[in-house]
């Protein structure tokens, strides 16, 4: 794999009712996951990319917990490779996060590599748990691309025409899990299905909290 990947980001197959600011690192959730979905899991032939995604079809005491977003490839050579995105637009939503590892169980069981999404600068590298990858969106001008460039070791890939990127910050290690169950399988149809029927996943519910030492 090529330590540099650029590539233009194309409109999403599904549209959302968002604007795109890409101006300022204030992205909604929803255009943050936008530009995943476009930069890195673009072949709808090879990919697909559920938003809002609930890990299974009851509602007792609300006991199904909710993925920010999950990719699964389709294709048999890469072992069905399963992403699971988790975004964060606060320091404060992160930290609280983790505090709470648990939180975390449900995505990490299910995939194969965990990312947290952010706006560019909101964290340090060093404050990625040992398990997690980290995906950064941002705007950059003409002479920031050019830097980014020049940098090694880092993927990334660029929207010119919206003057964004979504960098590779931290690749998350790989990790063999066990195969979905039915229940998560049954999730996963449920919310193709209401795609299709043009009943859109709700945008991720994301706040400021406040965080207490």
């Amino acid at each position: 794999m090529a330590a540099l990947a650029t590539t233009n980001i194309k409109p999403s197959n599904v549209s959302y009712p968002i604007e795109r600011n890409v101006h300022t690192c204030e992205f909604e959730a929803t255009v943050l996951l936008d530009i995943v979905e476009s930069c890195l899991h673009g072949s709808s032939s090879e990919w697909i990319f559920l938003r809002e995604l609930r890990v299974g079809t009851g509602y007792h005491r609300s006991s199904a917990q909710r993925l920010d977003a999950f990719a699964l490839n389709c294709l048999p050579h890469t072992s069905m490779k399963r992403v699971c995105y988790e975004v964060k637009r606060s320091r404060a939503d992160f930290l609280c996060e983790i505090k709470q590892p648990l939180k975390r169980r449900i995505g990490l069981r299910y995939s194969n590599e965990f990312y947290f999404v952010t706006p560019k600068g909101l964290l340090n590298i060093a404050e990625i748990p040992v398990e997690c990858g980290l995906v950064e969106i941002g705007g950059l001008s003409e002479d920031e691309r050019e830097s980014m460039l020049s940098t090694s070791g880092t993927f990334v890939h660029f929207d010119p025409d919206l003057n964004t990127y979504c960098r590779t910050s931290v690749p998350a290690p790989w990790r063999e899990t066990p195969g979905p169950t039915w229940q998560f399988v049954a999730g996963m149809l449920r919310n193709q299905q209401k795609l299709f029927r043009g009943r859109f996943p709700k945008p991720p519910n994301q706040q400021r909290l406040p965080f207490i030492e």
